[in-house]
């Protein structure tokens, strides 16, 4: 059975792949589970559909457009975003927005942001994350690919035809669409693809957070080589 056929049902989705192949070529070689902020309330840089964690008056607003099937966003958020998160999201400096892009292989991409959407607000991270630290995993699962999306949908406590209506479901097909859309329109043409309140900045460290962040947090701007001290 060809992958084609496996995900026969994804059909509708084949407009997101060929946009997002049309504006990249392949992502570059360049987290823990945790629910996100349902309280309604967005900064002037989300919109209503946008999947947030952290509190909505911290000073800073990252949005993160990645692809769960992109090396380099794997590598980010296995290595830094623990750290990201404990410095930044927990202390309330830092409110964090996701936005899928579909990347790498972009049809896998587009299933398991899918899933993440469809497993619930309160367990989209946690899919995300999952996703990020089995991809080796899941790329390399050949026709076996959807039995390990399947088993990813288990966990979150969906259904097989749980997971087969949320491949077809018109309204989360459309919502990537527009999502895609956006980072299109806002210049993305790689993952990951940081911007800091609406700023699109080249970053990927920590150290580079640290830098970025500290102007707008009244901080002292780090220097290599007070890193080093840091560290020691």
């Amino acid at each position: 059975m060809t992958m084609t056929n496996r995900f026969a049902m994804f059909a509708k989705t084949t407009m997101l792949a060929s946009a997002a192949a049309l504006v990249l070529s392949a992502c570059s070689d360049k987290a823990t589970s945790t629910s996100q902020n349902t309280d309604g309330k967005r900064t002037s840089y989300e919109v209503s559909t946008d999947h947030a964690l952290g509190s909505v008056d911290a000073p800073i607003t990252v949005v993160e457009y990645a692809s769960v099937t992109c090396g380099a966003c794997a590598n980010w958020h296995t290595t830094v975003w623990p750290d990201f998160q404990t410095k930044y999201v927990d202390t309330g400096k830092v409110r964090f927005i996701y936005r899928e892009f579909p990347t790498g292989n972009v049809s896998l991409a587009n299933v398991g942001h899918l899933l993440a959407n469809c497993a619930g607000p309160d367990k989209f991270f946690g899919m995300i994350s999952v996703q990020m630290k089995r991809q080796n995993q899941i790329l390399s699962a050949g026709r076996n690919v959807k039995a390990e999306y399947v088993a990813l949908a288990k966990s979150a406590g969906m259904t097989e035809a749980d997971f087969d209506a949320c491949m077809s479901n018109q309204e989360q097909t459309e919502r990537l669409q527009s999502v895609l859309d956006g980072g299109v329109n806002a210049g993305v043409n790689g993952t990951p693809t940081f911007f800091v309140n609406g700023k699109k900045e080249q970053i990927f460290t920590i150290e580079d957070f640290d830098k970025t962040f500290a102007p707008i947090l009244g901080e002292p701007v780090p220097t290599d080589e007070t890193s080093e001290k840091t560290e020691n």
